[in-house]
């Protein structure tokens, strides 16, 4: 029916209008409560609206056509334009929203707004999804609550305060468990040796391995790995971050070219 909380009815077959949009008996009582015609199917479509896209729209009865015309039908309305008369007084719609909420125990999102915020931190923080991922996660649980959902700019901006200060907050917990040494050795594996031939950065040679099967292969893959253990970074705990956080971050460094790794801000760059 929504669009991903965007506010926006799609396209609405007779199928979807029955099984969505069908009024019920706690709905017809409160809408028998309206005197005309219009205040009737306006309030209608603003309870159909609120229950299937989470918000009240800005223009209450910017819906399709399909739509007015079935609740019409259901609430034996005759003329279903006479809903354009709806917004001939503004606060009609708004003393209408009032109530609809608190007879259908709906929350106002300045209600729910900090545990939504706590909610994205630790999605972002645990899980390391992407904006999108986060963001329909964050509809569905207003949606649960059940609360009023915010324009989408502002969920889109709340999710990426959240996934920023998850990020920060990984990049400062991993660098700050590398110790002054290892972090020095590990930042001059971003640099190219003068004497390296062929010339690439000590992280590029050793993010290649050995992988022939000879002697001089053997000879190669133990140098290797004595010059990644004389670094120490196995004596690093990283215990506390999420496993897929770490699993992150290793796939951007063993994707990132050195110079682009070395261009990075601290701690980001050290992570």
């Amino acid at each position: 029916m929504d669009e991903g909380g965007n506010g926006r009815f799609a396209a609405l077959s007779r199928q979807e209008l029955e099984r969505y949009c069908y009024l019920d008996d706690k709905d017809r009582a409160l809408i028998a409560a309206r005197r005309r015609d219009y205040n009737r199917l306006g309030f209608a479509v603003q309870v159909v609206t609120v229950r299937n896209l989470g918000m009240f729209l800005a223009d209450p009865v910017d819906v399709p056509a399909e739509l007015v015309q079935y609740l019409a039908e259901q609430l034996g309305i005759d003329d279903p334009s006479c809903v354009e008369q709806y917004t001939e007084r503004r606060m009609t719609r708004f003393e209408h929203q009032t109530e609809i909420q608190q007879e259908y125990g709906i929350s106002p999102f300045a209600e729910v707004k900090a545990d939504l915020v706590a909610w994205i931190a630790d999605q972002a923080w645990t899980t390391g999804d992407g904006p999108k991922t986060i963001f329909a996660g964050a509809v569905e649980w207003l949606r649960e609550r059940p609360a009023l959902l915010p324009g989408i700019t502002t969920l889109d901006a709340l999710v990426a305060e959240g996934r920023a200060a998850a990020d920060k907050r990984l990049w400062e917990q991993v660098a700050g468990r590398v110790g002054p040494g290892t972090a020095s050795a590990l930042m001059r594996w971003l640099d190219i040796p003068e004497d390296a031939n062929p010339r690439i950065s000590d992280l590029e040679r050793l993010r290649k391995g050995a992988f022939r099967a000879s002697w001089k292969g053997v000879v190669k893959a133990l140098r290797r790995l004595e010059d990644v253990q004389a670094v120490g970074i196995g004596a690093v705990d990283l215990s506390m971050v999420p496993p897929r956080r770490l699993t992150g971050l290793a796939t951007y460094g063993l994707a990132g070219k050195a110079s682009a790794l070395r261009r990075l801000e601290p701690p980001r760059s050290m992570a």
